[in-house]
C-alpha cells in the first residue's frame, strides 16, 4: 500500500474545510449558522469520495483501514488546529461526529472491485 494514499486524502479534506471555515470568518460570516455545517458537510462527502477514488482499495477490509487511518489524521487535526479555537464545545455538538462516521462509511462501502489487490 502507497503510503501517500493514507495521507494526502484526509490532510486535503481538512485544509478546504478549513480554509472554507477560515474565510467565512474572515468575511464575518457566522461559521456556526446550519448552513454552513451542511455546505461543510457537502464538501467532506465530495471529498471523501475523491478520496476513496484516490485510494482504489481492492475490498471493503482495505477501504476501511484507509476510513480508520483517515479518521485518526482527521481527529489529530481537530485536536491541534480546530480546539484550539473552538474550545471543548467543538466535541459537545453532535454535528462535529457526523465527518467521523462517514470518514468511516464512505471509504468502506466505495472499493472498487476492479482494482489489483
Amino acid at each position: 500500500m502507497n503510503w501517500k494514499k493514507f495521507i494526502i486524502p484526509p490532510v486535503a479534506i481538512y485544509a478546504v474545510v478549513f480554509l472554507f471555515i477560515s474565510a467565512l470568518i474572515g468575511a464575518k460570516i457566522d461559521a456556526e449558522a446550519t448552513w454552513v455545517w451542511v455546505v461543510t458537510l457537502v464538501i467532506i462527502i465530495i471529498g471523501l469520495y475523491f478520496a476513496s477514488n484516490y485510494a482504489n482499495s481492492g475490498n471493503w477490509r482495505e477501504g476501511i483501514l484507509y476510513g480508520i487511518v483517515w479518521l485518526v489524521i482527521l481527529i489529530i487535526l481537530d485536536l491541534i488546529l480546530t480546539l484550539p479555537f473552538t474550545g471543548s464545545d467543538y466535541f459537545r455538538d453532535w454535528r462535529s461526529y457526523l465527518p467521523y462516521v462517514l470518514t468511516l462509511i464512505i471509504p468502506t462501502v466505495l472499493y472498487n472491485k476492479n482494482a489489483s489487490v
